[in-house]
C-alpha cells in the first residue's frame, strides 16, 4: 500500500473510531466522517465502500496489538505453563485497553438494533483471536506427552480460555465499576485464568 494511501486510511480510521465511540454506530455518518477528513466523499468510499466495512476495519485496527502479541507467543520453546500465561496476558492487555473497552461497550449498546455490528465484532475480533488461541493450544497439545494435555485442542477450549480471561477485572471495567487495572492485577488475573482453565481441562487443582 502506498505511503500516502496508508496515511489516508489511518486518518480515516482514527476519525471514524472517535465518532463511533462518541456518537454510536447509528449516528456516526459517513458524511460527517468525510467532512472531518476533508476532501470529497468519494475518497472515503474509495477506501471503505460502506459504514459496515469501515467499522469492520476499525475493529481489526483496535485488535492489531493483540493479534501481534498472540502471534509472538513462543509455543515451541517455552514451558507450557509459561506459554499459557503469556497467552492470557496478551489477551488481557488487549481487552483492558481503553480502545477495546470502548468498542466492547459500543457493540453491547448497538448490536440489538444493528446485528451486523455484533457479527462484525465477533467475526473480525473475537473469532480471530480464538483462532490464534486455538493454534497455541493445539501446539501445546502436540508437544506434550502428559496424559490429558490433548484436551487442550478440544473444540471450544479456546473459547473457554478466552472467557476465563474475561471473567476477572475486565468485567468491572466494561460495566464502569472500575477505571484502571494495575499490572499486578493483570498478572494475577492471567494466572487465575490459566489455573481455572487447566482445572477444567485436566482436573488440576
Amino acid at each position: 500500500m502506498p505511503v500516502r494511501t496508508s496515511a489516508r486510511r489511518t486518518a480515516i480510521l482514527r476519525i471514524a473510531g472517535r465518532m463511533f465511540l462518541q456518537q454510536g454506530y447509528a449516528d456516526a455518518s459517513m458524511d460527517c466522517i468525510a467532512a472531518e477528513l476533508g476532501g470529497s466523499k468519494s475518497t472515503l468510499y474509495r477506501h471503505f465502500p460502506s459504514k459496515a466495512a469501515l467499522f469492520a476495519a476499525y475493529v481489526e485496527e483496535v485488535g492489531v496489538a493483540a493479534f501481534s502479541a498472540l502471534a509472538d507467543v513462543d509455543a515451541e520453546r517455552k514451558e507450557p505453563m509459561a506459554v499459557l500465561k503469556d497467552t492470557a496476558r496478551a489477551y488481557l492487555d488487549l481487552i483492558l485497553a481503553p480502545s477495546a473497552l470502548g468498542v466492547t461497550r459500543l457493540v453491547m449498546a448497538e448490536a440489538g438494533r444493528f446485528p451486523d455490528v455484533g457479527r462484525i465484532f465477533f467475526e473480525r475480533g473475537l473469532r480471530r483471536i480464538e483462532r490464534q488461541i486455538a493454534a497455541i493450544l493445539q501446539r501445546l497439545a502436540e508437544r506434550s506427552d502428559t496424559p490429558g494435555w490433548e484436551r487442550l485442542a478440544s473444540p471450544g477450549a479456546a473459547g473457554h480460555f478466552r472467557a476465563l480471561c474475561e471473567a476477572g477485572p475486565h468485567e468491572g471495567c466494561v460495566w464502569g465499576a472500575r477505571e484502571t487495572v494495575s499490572p499486578e492485577e493483570v498478572e494475577r488475573a492471567a494466572g487465575q485464568a490459566v489455573a481455572r482453565f487447566l482445572h477444567g481441562c485436566l482436573g488440576h487443582a
